[in-house]
C-alpha cells in the first residue's frame, strides 16, 4: 500500500487540505483574471481598438459620430516645412515650434502664423527657413511673410501669439525665441515693425510658451513669458557630445542635464513700454523648466491667477491675492500648487483650459488638461470649491479614460474643443516622441494625434476612423483651432517637427447647429472673460485667450455646439474688468458680443464671412 506522504490522512487533514486546494485555485484564478484584466488595460493604448475598451466600462453599445477632418494644406496654398536641414541631436531643435490664429487685417477671417527656424541650431549656416504668415482670402492662403516683415531670419523660433497689446485696433505678435524675442507691433496696413527692445520685452533666455491678460486690472493688456533651460550652444562640450549608446537619450536632449531659467512678467504701462516685475510678484518661478502658462481666472474671485506647466518640475498655479487685498495692495501671488493637488511634477508641455464634466457635475470653474512625457500619463484635473470655498482639483485622468491610453505617447499641443457639436467639450491631442528611432538616430519616433469624441460621461479616441490624415504618424508639437473656413465648425492646424504642418478641415457629417461668439472691446477686458452659454438649462463655460495649447494661439472665437437646438437661451459675458454683458434667445449663427463701453450695441450678428451656409 502507497502511503501518504504526511502520514495517515484524517478527516480534519482532508478537510485542511480541501481548503487549501480552494484556495490555491482560487489564487490562481484571480492570477489569471488579473492579468487577463491587465491586457485589457493595455488595449487602451493608442495602437488598440477603442471598442475592446468600451467594454470594459461598459459602453460597448456606444456608437461615435462619424467625426471626418481632411488635410487641405496642399490645396489651400500651405506648403512650407519647419526647420529645414539636417537634425543636430541638440534640444532647441526638437522642442519647437508653434503657430498662431489671428485676424491680423481685420477682413473677418482668422490667418495663420507659422513658426520655425533658420536651420540646424549647430550649422554653419542658415538653411532659408523662416516664420511664415499666411493671409486668408477664403478658398486659399496667401503667404504675406516678406511683405509684412514677420520672417524673423535671425530668431530660432519656439512659439507665437496675437494680442492688441497697445490698443490701437489691431493685433500685435509675439514671438518667443531660443534667443531674443521678438514683438511685432501691427502698422494697421499689413506691415509690422519689431519694437521689443524698445517696450522691454525682448528677453535673450531660452522663451517658449507667452500669454496675456490684465492680471492687474489696469485696463492694459500684460504680457506673462516661460523661459525654459540655459542652454550654451556656444560650448564646445555641447556640440561634441553627438554619441550615445542606441536607444539612449543623449544629455543633449535631457532637459534635467541643464539648470532652469526664470520667467517673466511684464506688466504693461500703456505707453508702449513694459516693466518687468516677475520677481516682484512672486511669479519667476526660477526652479521651473517652463513651457506654457495661461492666465485665467481659475476660483471665480474676478481676477485673473496664473498656472504654469513645467518639464521635470512640479507645475505652479499661483493665485492672484489682489481680489483679498481689495484691489490696492501689492502685487502678491500666492503658491497655491500643493494644497490644491496641482503640483504635477512631471514632463508637463501642452496645457488646455475649459470645463469638462459629465452629466451634472459642471461647477462653471476652469479645469486642466496637461499632456506629458512618454511613460506619463496625461492629466486631466477637475476643478471644484470645497464647503469653504477653497479651490482644489481633483484628478479625474482615469475616470474619463485619458491616462493609459497616453502612456507610450509624448503629447503637445491640445485644444478642448465641441468637434461634432453635440454640446459637450471633446478633445485634440498632438502626439510626437522626442525619443530617437534606432534604426536612424537623427529621426525622431513619429506618432498618431489622439481625437477624444465625449459622450458625455468619457472619452473615445475616434483618430484611427476620422480620416487619413490623422491615421498616420508625425512628430507633433503645436496645436492651434479655428474655424478658418468659416462654416461653423472646429478646424485644426498641426504644427510638425521637421515636417509639413497639417490644415484639418472638420467635414464631419453632422446635423447639428453652432454659436460662434467673438468679443469686441479693449484686450485687457477681453482676455479671461468667462463666457457662459446656457442650451435647456445646460451651461457650456469657456475662457476666452486662456485656452493657450502649446507654443501656440487658438484662433479668437468660441465655438458652442448647440445640438440640434437652433438657439442659445441664454450668453452671459463676465469680462475680465468685472463688467457683465447678458443676451438671451440668440439664434444659432455668429455674434459678436461687445464691451458695455465699446459701443452702445451690445449685440452685433455677422454676416457670413465665405457665402457658406452656417451650421
Amino acid at each position: 500500500m502507497r502511503l501518504h506522504p504526511f502520514g495517515k490522512v484524517t478527516r480534519r487533514t482532508r478537510k485542511i487540505w480541501v481548503s487549501f486546494g480552494y484556495v490555491l485555485l482560487g489564487t490562481v484564478a484571480l492570477t489569471l483574471f488579473a492579468g487577463w484584466v491587465q491586457i485589457g488595460r493595455d488595449t487602451d493604448r493608442a495602437h488598440c481598438s477603442d471598442a475592446i475598451t468600451a467594454s470594459f466600462l461598459g459602453a460597448g453599445d456606444m456608437v461615435a459620430p462619424p467625426i471626418r477632418f481632411r488635410d487641405v494644406a496642399d490645396a489651400m496654398g500651405i506648403a512650407t516645412r519647419h526647420g529645414p536641414g539636417p537634425r543636430s541631436r541638440l534640444l532647441p531643435e526638437d522642442t519647437g515650434s508653434g503657430l498662431a490664429w489671428a485676424d491680423y487685417d481685420g477682413d473677418g477671417d482668422w490667418d495663420l502664423y507659422l513658426v520655425s527656424f533658420p536651420g540646424p541650431l549647430g550649422g554653419a549656416a542658415a538653411s532659408g527657413g523662416t516664420n511664415r504668415l499666411f493671409r486668408n482670402d477664403g478658398d486659399r492662403f496667401t503667404d504675406v511673410t516678406e511683405t509684412a516683415g514677420v520672417a524673423d531670419p535671425d530668431g530660432f523660433g519656439m512659439g507665437a501669439s496675437f494680442a492688441d497689446f497697445d490698443d490701437d485696433g489691431d493685433v500685435d505678435l509675439y514671438v518667443t525665441n531660443y534667443g531674443p524675442n521678438r514683438l511685432y507691433r501691427n502698422r494697421g496696413d499689413g506691415t509690422f515693425e519689431d519694437v521689443a527692445k524698445t517696450a522691454g520685452v525682448a528677453d535673450s533666455l531660452w522663451s517658449t510658451g507667452a500669454c496675456w491678460g490684465d492680471f492687474d486690472r489696469d485696463g492694459n493688456l500684460d504680457l506673462y513669458v516661460c523661459n525654459y533651460v540655459r542652454f550654451d550652444i556656444e560650448s564646445e562640450f555641447y556640440l561634441s557630445s553627438d554619441s550615445t549608446e542606441p536607444g539612449a537619450v543623449p544629455f543633449t536632449l535631457n532637459p534635467n542635464a541643464f539648470d532652469p531659467q526664470p520667467n517673466r512678467l511684464y506688466r504693461n504701462r500703456g505707453d508702449g513700454t513694459f516693466e518687468e516685475v516677475a520677481g516682484l510678484c512672486g511669479v519667476s518661478n526660477p526652479e521651473g523648466r517652463s513651457l506654457a502658462a495661461t492666465f485665467c481666472d481659475l476660483d471665480g474671485d474676478g481676477w485673473l491667477d496664473l498656472y504654469v506647466n513645467n518639464d521635470v518640475s512640479a507645475n505652479k498655479l499661483l493665485r492672484n491675492m489682489a481680489g483679498d487685498l481689495g484691489g490696492d495692495g501689492p502685487c502678491f501671488f500666492a503658491d497655491l500648487s500643493t494644497i490644491t493637488g496641482t503640483a504635477d511634477p512631471r514632463g508637463s508641455m501642452g496645457l488646455s483650459i475649459g470645463e469638462v464634466a459629465a452629466a451634472g457635475e459642471g461647477d462653471g470653474l476652469p479645469d486642466l488638461f496637461i499632456t506629458h512625457w512618454v511613460a506619463q500619463e496625461n492629466a486631466f484635473y477637475q476643478s471644484t470649491l470645497t464647503a469653504g470655498s477653497q479651490l482644489e482639483y481633483r484628478d479625474k485622468t482615469r475616470q474619463f479614460r485619458l491616462g493609459e491610453i497616453s502612456i507610450d505617447t509624448v503629447g503637445w499641443g491640445t485644444a478642448l474643443v465641441d468637434l461634432d457639436l453635440d454640446g459637450w467639450i471633446d478633445l485634440a491631442v498632438a502626439n510626437g516622441s522626442t525619443l530617437e528611432r534606432t534604426d536612424d538616430g537623427r529621426q525622431l519616433i513619429a506618432e498618431p494625434a489622439f481625437l477624444f469624441w465625449n459622450d458625455g460621461e468619457r472619452f473615445h479616441n475616434v483618430a484611427a476612423e476620422a480620416g487619413t490624415a490623422l491615421s498616420r504618424p508625425y512628430s507633433g508639437r503645436g496645436l492651434a483651432a479655428a474655424d478658418f473656413d468659416g462654416d461653423g465648425d472646429i478646424d485644426l492646424a498641426v504644427a510638425v517637427n521637421r515636417g509639413r504642418m497639417l490644415l484639418l478641415r472638420n467635414e464631419s457629417p453632422t446635423a447639428n447647429r453652432s454659436l460662434i461668439v467673438t468679443l469686441r472691446g479693449r484686450a485687457a477686458a477681453c482676455f479671461g472673460a468667462r463666457v457662459q452659454l446656457d442650451v435647456k438649462d445646460r451651461p457650456q463655460v469657456r475662457w476666452w485667450g486662456s485656452d493657450v495649447s502649446y507654443l501656440s494661439m487658438h484662433a479668437p472665437e468660441m465655438v458652442f455646439g448647440l445640438g440640434k437646438n437652433g438657439a442659445a437661451d441664454r450668453v452671459q459675458v463676465r469680462w475680465a474688468d468685472g463688467k457683465t454683458t447678458v443676451l438671451t434667445d440668440v439664434a444659432a449663427g455668429r455674434i459678436e458680443v461687445a464691451h458695455p463701453d465699446a459701443a452702445a450695441s451690445a449685440k452685433t450678428r455677422l454676416a457670413d464671412r465665405f457665402g457658406k451656409e452656417h451650421r
